[in-house]
């Protein structure tokens, strides 16, 4: 598949879209002066322990204070405790004998007592950031786990000769009590990169921890470097065609970030210069605009409908103007369009929950299917299309009322259209004159449909057709069909219908109000 990445640098942030085969894939954030990011290593201090849930508050600089569970304190949790409670580092840091198993968190931590931890999951509405003692150093090709001495390798790796001679090579080359996660960059990999890239984190290790004595909780001790440098190290790979950066900066960064992983690569990188805004030039804010709303529009004219609440969020499938082409089919037939608006609907989805984040319960109403094999094929296809979810999520098949439930992790606050662009209301203009192109082209793309005409409330028509070039006149060139727009006074501004040239119905205004 092919993969592009927009990058767009702001004054306080910088904004990165991941778009596959042309559609808005993942959208990232990157706030300059974000202080608790995924990742990132913090020296704090036990604040309070909380009995009951066998957890603790660590204060880490943040104002709710930062939470840590007993399950998250990992077996090194001692060795780490002793380690950083001794008034030098000693260069057998990582010699060290686990101790009893303790199955309560207040046997372990005390009041005041200094401790590393690092952020799993970031501050989330009111909620602080949540922690972890399972202390990771994330590179390309390896993730170094001091204190362990497991070697994990990634499940995407197939070849069970490659697996083994990674796990072979790695064996070679890893010092005692550290522990390494060998990822799916790896594959294929000469045991020299594997060496470097291994020698490269154990010293950033070790030079976190001999910055730690120097220093008084809350504070930083390693943070994560820019996001635009996390996406390369963790999702690059052969499938990027073209990555395009409007900051000289930045660009500057990536071009030697890319020289030294892909150096055959290099070339897809390219520095925007243009008047136009870099997300326009490249359709990512119309797909922001178009995706991002609480109704989301799919191909058939069907639409998804996106409910949210802290930790829970609906999904219902709505047939749309399907409900309407469907009333003079076959029972075959129609149980056959239900099936496909289902598996349109599951695909969309999938790219919606990476797109948005959203984590906690995911509940999807679909439209009912009453074939237990059509469920089945349903259940295969969602699956399927959440196989390249890099977060972790479990899909439980569809139940007794039709319902399709699953649970997907999330570490970051979830996306919306506000956090974007918080300029645009839903029911502006430009959102409807988007949504308008986005229906018009799943049509041409329908080489069925020919001599397509939309009416339009007057004023609306008006607008598409002012100007030089207007907006009529853009969407020939750019489609190389002619759309014959029809004013309409007696309909409300934002209604329409679509006809093509046997005046049949091919779309109506069932999802934009």
């Amino acid at each position: 598949m092919n993969k592009e990445l927009i990058i767009n640098a702001e004054e306080q942030e910088v904004k990165i879209a991941l778009l596959e085969e042309g559609k808005l894939l993942e959208l990232h954030r990157d706030v300059f002066d974000k202080k608790f990011s995924v990742g990132d290593i913090y020296l704090g201090r036990v604040k309070k322990i909380l009995y009951g849930l066998n957890a603790a508050i660590i204060d880490i600089g943040h104002s709710k204070g930062a939470f840590l569970h007993y399950d998250d304190l990992g077996f090194q949790i001692d060795q780490m405790l002793d380690l950083i409670s001794t008034n030098h580092i000693k260069k057998e840091f990582y010699n060290f004998e686990p101790q009893e198993n303790k199955n309560s968190i207040n046997h372990i931590l005390h009041l005041g007592q200094k401790i590393l931890v690092q952020i799993s999951k970031e501050p989330i509405s009111n909620k602080g950031p949540k922690l972890t003692t399972k202390i990771c150093i994330p590179g390309r090709n390896l993730i170094l786990i001091p204190f362990s001495e497991k070697i994990f390798i990634s499940k995407k790796i197939k070849n069970i000769k490659e697996r083994s001679r990674l796990v072979s090579s790695i064996k070679k080359i890893i010092p005692q009590k550290f522990g390494v996660i060998i990822r799916t960059a790896a594959n294929n990999e000469i045991e020299k990169i594997l060496n470097d890239e291994l020698i490269f984190l154990i010293k950033k290790w070790k030079k976190t921890l001999n910055s730690l004595m120097k220093l008084c909780p809350p504070v930083r001790v390693l943070s994560e470097r820019s996001k635009t440098y996390c996406l390369l190290r963790d999702i690059f790979n052969n499938d990027f065609k073209s990555i395009y950066c409007n900051n000289s900066f930045l660009f500057q960064e990536i071009h030697s970030y890319l020289s030294l992983i892909a150096p055959k690569k290099i070339s897809i990188i390219k520095y925007y210069k243009g008047n136009l805004p870099i997300f326009e030039k490249y359709g990512v804010e119309k797909q922001i605009q178009i995706f991002l709303g609480k109704n989301v529009p799919l191909e058939n004219g069907a639409y998804l409908i996106i409910e949210h609440t802290e930790a829970l969020h609906v999904i219902d499938v709505n047939s749309g103007m399907s409900n309407h082409m469907m009333k003079n089919c076959t029972e075959i037939e129609r149980t056959e369009n239900i099936l496909k608006i289902n598996l349109l609907a599951a695909t969309e989805i999938a790219r919606q929950l990476r797109l948005r984040d959203m984590g906690g319960i995911i509940i999807v109403d679909f439209i009912d299917m009453y074939d237990s094999m059509q469920k089945k094929q349903l259940y295969e296809h969602l699956k399927d299309k959440m196989k390249n979810d890099r977060a972790k999520h479990q899909i439980l098949p569809p139940n007794e009322f039709g319902l399709v439930q699953f649970t997907r992790h999330r570490v970051r606050p979830e996306l919306k259209k506000m956090n974007i662009n918080n300029k645009k209301s839903k029911n502006s203009p430009e959102n409807y004159i988007h949504y308008l192109e986005f229906v018009l082209e799943t049509i041409i793309k329908n080489k069925n449909h020919k001599g397509i005409q939309l009416h339009i409330h007057s004023f609306v028509s008006a607008y598409l057709k002012k100007g030089f070039p207007s907006i009529q006149q853009k969407w020939f060139l750019k489609y190389k069909k002619w759309i014959k727009i029809i004013p309409r006074d007696s309909f409300e501004y934002t209604e329409y219908l679509i006809l093509n040239k046997n005046h049949k119905i091919v779309s109506s205004s069932f999802y934009f109000h």
